[in-house]
């Protein structure tokens, strides 16, 4: 036993620091850290297992590790006996952002769980910021930042591609439906299309017999144009983007409207 101890003091490697300022610590049986010499940590190392008794708290949040432990190595004075810790699981990189020290088991534990609740919340955020950014791709980014300062919660966006999306409005035809359109990015700008037909066939037979100039000056005004049952326009700018889809959708209610008065 004597020999044992004797070289387990051997293999200790000290912290530098002057005389005195190195402490030997041990967690007694109400989980406090006493000081105590040389000889007693020596004993209480070879007594006990300490990896395990030190272990204040370890949990893993998705790809994090989060461990909070007794120092169980002799340190200088001022450095507090407990600490949390953390790294990334998949690539063992330190997060020293996370790092804590505390004087007690006590403070430990509840440390422990602020750091938890830390990583957990940050985690939410940068899920959050992928989120956004996957949603402000393309078109789609393009569509939701136009309408998002005026009517967002009026207004759908679904991405059918990164240059295409489709726009569900709050308005609605004669018979009831929902007005939905398309927009597309062109070299120059954004095209914006939107059908007019509540039964294909019945609609655009009625269209068919408006006077051309009444049609001609409807689109003029609301600035559209009518070609195979859908009425479209385009703008340059992403900024325009919110006024040309309540435009557009403005000229379908108006359209649909002239057609079945016509029936």
């Amino acid at each position: 036993m004597l020999d044992r101890f004797r070289d387990f003091v051997k293999r200790l490697e000290l912290p530098q620091g002057e005389e005195g300022d190195v402490v030997y610590r041990i967690i007694d049986d109400d989980l406090i850290a006493v000081e105590v010499t040389t000889a007693q940590y020596g004993i209480w190392r070879l007594q006990h297992d300490v990896a395990a008794r030190a272990i204040v708290g370890q949990d893993t949040i998705e790809s994090v590790m989060v461990r909070t432990t007794f120092s169980i190595m002799p340190e200088n004075r001022g450095y507090k006996p407990f600490g949390t810790s953390a790294f990334q699981v998949t690539t063992l990189d330190s997060l020293p952002q996370y790092s804590m020290r505390y004087d007690t088991w006590q403070e430990a534990e509840q440390g422990h769980r602020i750091t938890l609740n830390r990583v957990r919340r940050d985690h939410a955020r940068a899920r959050a910021a992928d989120d956004r950014a996957e949603a402000l791709a393309g078109v789609a980014g393009e569509v939701r930042l136009a309408i998002s300062a005026d009517l967002p919660a009026l207004f759908r966006v679904d991405a059918r591609s990164e240059e295409a999306v489709s726009v569900v409005t709050p308005l609605t035809r004669t018979d009831g439906s929902v007005i939905e359109m398309s927009v597309h990015e062109t070299g120059t700008g954004f095209h914006l299309s939107a059908s007019i037909e509540v039964a294909p066939n019945d609609s655009v037979m009625t269209l068919s017999k408006l006077r051309s100039d009444q049609v001609d000056r409807l689109c003029q005004k609301m600035g559209v144009s009518l070609a195979d049952g859908s009425l479209n326009c385009g703008v340059e700018d992403a900024s325009q983007l919110g006024g040309a889809i309540v435009r557009l959708s403005q000229a379908v209610v108006c359209f649909t409207y002239l057609a079945n008065e016509r029936r």
